[in-house]
């Protein structure tokens, strides 16, 4: 952790010159721990432990409009779009209730309660967007406001799409206030200029354990975190600019370094194992959407996926020593870990959604059994260049990392495979 958060590496921006850096540090240790190469083939004709994505992005020359009748709103002031991928988007407005259906391709105001829950919150936008809004818009909630600047600070863009235009966007209060005003079967449009489409990559390290029974080895567990973090931001108030990550997620890289090399000194699973750090998760998920994509191994054989994800800290709204399991309660993964002595409990922050924040998502909307393991207490240092060494508890993470080893060796010697409880699949 030395290494991957020091000033050195500059915050580990993703699809920087720094994550390559990282990714290729990462599977250099996966080398020297005996595990398989699983990236691409290199220039001597041999696989390696590196994976290039190459991400054909379109992004905005300047921030885009949302025009309602006679009102306009920027993005990052008065809105924010958490998720477009067009120039243009546009729909004939209409006001829609948690839990109601929209039109196909109008632009919808969400009208949510105001004693509804985050997670009821999220999954009304999802229902619009598959019900065929063309655009949700919701009002901002404490959630959004307190995490504003860092949204609004990150890079707005999307990748090629043959998809319909659709946006997603939370307005401020004021806009909403405006928006009351506005009536139904107005058009609404969501607009900005596009500069030249550009071409990027992000890496991920992959490094595998291949089973050792005849009939358990096809079957495939994935161990993974993200390599990447934000970077460098000059507009930060003070002296430091550097993001260093060290929580996010260096944390959780060096947890799933420890245990391919934990894993690698012991007795071959029966079942195959990978260790994956992806790249541009904070970017996007592109690593692991590409991973997702691309299996090196039959979908049908993917038992689970457990993301490592800011372990550098004890929350306090758990017990001493414990960890705890995003969507605990969507599968019987957490649960059946915990039975084999995994200090893994409920996520005790549901309002945070953090279920759907990290690449296990990526992997869990395609069906796999996907979870993430952390225990971010909420700490202040989030995404601010004050996320350093110094306020990692080693102690804990060393007993975090510790408590995983005996139930995924379980895991991975079992014929156990994880199901998702009814209606709980994403």
């Amino acid at each position: 952790m030395t290494f991957l958060a020091s000033d050195a590496m500059q915050g580990r921006g993703s699809g920087t010159p720094f994550e390559r850096i990282t990714a290729e540090y990462v599977g250099s240790q996966f080398m020297q721990f005996g595990l398989e190469p699983a990236g691409e083939i290199g220039w001597d004709g041999k696989p390696g432990y590196i994976q290039t994505v190459t991400i054909s992005r379109n992004s905005f020359v300047s921030a885009p409009f949302l025009r309602f009748g006679s009102g306009t709103a920027e993005h990052a002031k008065d809105i924010l779009i958490l998720r477009v991928n067009s120039e243009k988007v546009s729909g004939v407005l209409q006001r829609v209730n948690l839990g109601e259906k929209p039109n196909v391709g109008a632009a919808v105001i969400l009208q949510v309660p105001a004693d509804a829950t985050p997670q009821a919150v999220s999954q009304g936008i999802q229902a619009m967007a598959a019900g065929g809004a063309s655009i949700v818009i919701i009002e901002e909630t404490p959630q959004y406001r307190s995490n504003w600047s860092n949204l609004a600070g990150r890079r707005l863009g999307f990748t090629s799409s043959l998809a319909k235009p659709t946006a997603t966007i939370v307005v401020s209060k004021e806009v909403f206030s405006q928006l009351r005003g506005v009536p139904d079967g107005t058009p609404i449009e969501l607009a900005g200029t596009l500069a030249p489409v550009q071409t990027t990559y992000t890496w991920n390290a992959i490094g595998k354990l291949s089973g050792s029974d005849p009939k358990l080895s096809s079957e495939v567990v994935v161990l993974s975190s993200h390599l990447d973090h934000v970077g460098v931001r000059e507009n930060t108030p003070g002296g430091d600019k550097i993001f260093n990550g060290a929580d996010d997620d260096a944390s959780g890289t060096v947890a799933v370094m420890e245990l391919a090399r934990v894993l690698a000194k012991g007795k071959r699973p029966k079942r195959t194992v990978y260790f994956v750090s992806f790249g541009s998760e904070e970017a996007g998920g592109f690593g692991s959407g590409y991973f997702a994509d691309n299996l090196p191994f039959p979908t049908e054989n993917f038992v689970a996926n457990m993301q490592f994800e800011m372990i550098g800290r004890p929350d306090p709204k758990v017990k001493a020593e414990e960890l705890w399991f995003t969507g605990f309660e969507r599968s019987n993964l957490g649960p059946e870990l915990a039975k084999r002595g995994a200090r893994l409990v409920q996520d005790p922050h549901p309002q945070e959604n953090f279920f759907q924040r990290s690449d296990n998502y990526t992997l869990a909307r395609r069906g796999i059994i996907a979870h993430t393991v952390s225990s971010f207490g909420l700490h202040t240092d989030y995404h601010r260049p004050s996320d350093e060494l110094d306020s990692i508890d080693f102690l804990h993470m060393t007993k975090a990392i510790n408590s995983m080893v005996k139930p995924i060796e379980w895991m991975l010697n079992s014929t156990f495979r994880p199901a998702w409880v009814e209606g709980k699949q994403p």
